[in-house]
């Protein structure tokens, strides 16, 4: 299933990005979701960068991040790998921060009373969509 699907289901949007990547992968672990929740929002509903975003780097560091510590060329690469893919995301959408993209803050009675009265779930459907596209690209061919 795609990340689009997963929130339209009601997931977040870290949630969504991650399961929707992870399935793009063939892979499942128990914690996913749940390692995710807490980034939605803007991690926590803060509005700092974008949950959608956030899951897509998780994703990146479960096929591409490091096992060992020691490992310090493949955390380097994995870290130019999330630049180039924030610089590309921050391209595509403009900003990178969920509140600069959703206009609200989640974390007020108030923001959550706009994000919901304007509907603004469907914008944040679209930057689901759209950073799963882009994540994909660096993860390369779906597994069999």
């Amino acid at each position: 299933m795609d990340a689009g699907e997963y929130h339209k289901q009601g997931f977040n949007c870290c949630e969504s990005v991650l399961l929707g990547l992870c399935d793009y992968l063939g892979i499942w672990s128990e914690l996913v979701p749940q390692i995710a929740t807490g980034f939605g929002g803007g991690i926590g509903h803060t509005g700092d960068i974008c949950g959608a975003i956030t899951g897509a780097v998780m994703a990146l560091g479960i096929r591409y991040g490091r096992k060992n510590p020691q490992d310090k060329i493949t955390r380097d690469q994995l870290y130019q790998m999330v630049e180039k893919f924030l610089q590309e995301t921050q391209s595509v959408l403009g900003k990178v921060n969920c509140v600069d993209l959703i206009g609200v803050s989640l974390n007020t009675e108030e923001g959550l009373q706009i994000y919901r009265g304007q509907n603004l779930r469907e914008r944040c459907n679209r930057i689901i969509v759209t950073v799963e596209n882009i994540a994909k690209q660096y993860l390369g061919p779906q597994e069999v």
